[in-house]
C-alpha cells in the first residue's frame, strides 16, 4: 500500500515559494552589489570574508570548503583567483604537510576592510531594514530551526 503524498497546503506553499525565492535571489543581489562596487563576485568575497574572521586570519582548505559550501575543486579555483589578486596565500600546514592553509595577506585584509561596509549595508537594506527588531528575532529563530534540519557540515563565521 503506497502512502498518499503529504501535499503542501496553500500557506505552506506560499512560505515555501518565498523561501525558495529568497534562497535563489539573495546571492544574485549580493553578487550584483559586490561586482558593481568592488569588482569581485560573492563567490570570491564570501571565502575571503570567512578567512578574515577566522583566528589568525587563516583556515584550512577543508574548513573553508565546508564554511563556503564548495567542493574542494571549486574552492581551489576560487582561492587561486584570490591568490592572483594577492589577497590570500596558500601554504602547507606546519603540523600536517597534507593540509593546506589559506591565509589572508595584508592586501586581502585591506580589501575586506574596504569592501565590508558596502556589503553589510546592502545586506541590511535587503533584509533588516524591512523588519522590526521582533520580526528579526523571529526570522532568526525560524531560520535556525530550518537550518538544524538541513544539517549543514559547517556554519559560516559571524
Amino acid at each position: 500500500m503506497t502512502q498518499e503524498p503529504r501535499w503542501l497546503n496553500p500557506e505552506q506553499t506560499r512560505t515555501w515559494l518565498a523561501l525558495w525565492s529568497v534562497s535563489e535571489w539573495m546571492s544574485t543581489r549580493l553578487d550584483e552589489q559586490l561586482k558593481r562596487d568592488e569588482g569581485v563576485g560573492h563567490t570570491d568575497y564570501f571565502p575571503l570574508a570567512q578567512i578574515s574572521m577566522a583566528p589568525g586570519e587563516q583556515l584550512t582548505m577543508t574548513e573553508l570548503a565546508g564554511l563556503s559550501n564548495m567542493s574542494p575543486s571549486r574552492l581551489s579555483h576560487v582561492v587561486s583567483r584570490l591568490e592572483d589578486r594577492g589577497w590570500v596565500k596558500r601554504e602547507a600546514s606546519p603540523t600536517d604537510r597534507r593540509t593546506n592553509i589559506a591565509r589572508l595577506t595584508d592586501a586581502g585584509r585591506h580589501f575586506v576592510q574596504r569592501a565590508a561596509p558596502g556589503h553589510v549595508e546592502h545586506v541590511r537594506s535587503l533584509i533588516f531594514d524591512g523588519l522590526t527588531d521582533e520580526e528579526n528575532r523571529q526570522l532568526g529563530d525560524l531560520l535556525t530551526k530550518v537550518m538544524v534540519r538541513i544539517n549543514p557540515p559547517a556554519l559560516p563565521r559571524a
